[in-house]
């Protein structure tokens, strides 16, 4: 399953991969338990719409983050939002594996040693750094970075959080220009972790 990124259009679609397994020592997550707890569109601010996604920022050492080697993926979900003038954007993925803390462990070393990515965005050339940012802890643990992207005819941030909290790595990225509101992207994944049983 691959991390898809919107960044013109987002919608609240949902990805669906792999069968009920045990995930780890833990209870089985089932397909539809862990699809209602993704954000719904009742969450987000007044004017957000859902959308479907038209192209996506993974590139470079982005591309495969969520699917780290040697860690079975059982379910995958995804949802967007897209805010009142196209901007913000919010993007969330919950995701099981067979080992969660594994899983957890191996996508945060690489994204550690993910600084510089390049590639296209809607035809244009961009090129992109990923710095680690300084958050509160959520979930079980979280890191958050910031993605900051630009080009010829595109300068773009976002604010990426991956979380780990019991079974389910809970990622959340919010874009806009010419940064995010660090409050409302912290609100946004408050409500994404808390969502998650």
């Amino acid at each position: 399953m691959k991390w898809r990124i919107g960044l013109s259009v987002l919608a609240a679609a949902t990805m669906i991969s792999g069968v009920s397994t045990s995930i780890g020592s833990a209870a089985t997550i089932s397909l539809p338990s862990l699809k209602a707890e993704a954000l719904s569109i009742t969450q987000m601010p007044s004017g957000w719409t859902a959308h479907q996604p038209t192209y996506d920022v993974r590139m470079g050492c982005l591309t495969d983050l969520l699917e780290p080697k040697g860690v079975k993926e059982t379910h995958f979900v995804e949802v967007y939002f897209l805010g009142r003038w196209s901007l913000p954007q919010l993007f969330e993925t919950l995701t099981t594996y067979s080992n969660a803390q594994v899983a957890y462990q191996k996508i945060t070393k690489n994204i550690a040693s993910c600084k510089k990515v390049a590639g296209k965005l809607k035809g244009y050339a961009v090129t992109g750094t990923v710095r680690p940012m300084a958050s509160p802890r959520y979930g079980n643990a979280s890191v958050v970075y910031q993605l900051a992207m630009s080009g010829k005819r595109l300068t773009f941030k976002s604010d990426y959080a991956i979380v780990r909290k019991g079974n389910v790595i809970v990622t959340v990225l919010e874009g806009d220009y010419p940064s995010v509101s660090a409050d409302q992207f912290h609100k946004f994944v408050v409500a994404a972790v808390a969502k998650v049983k």
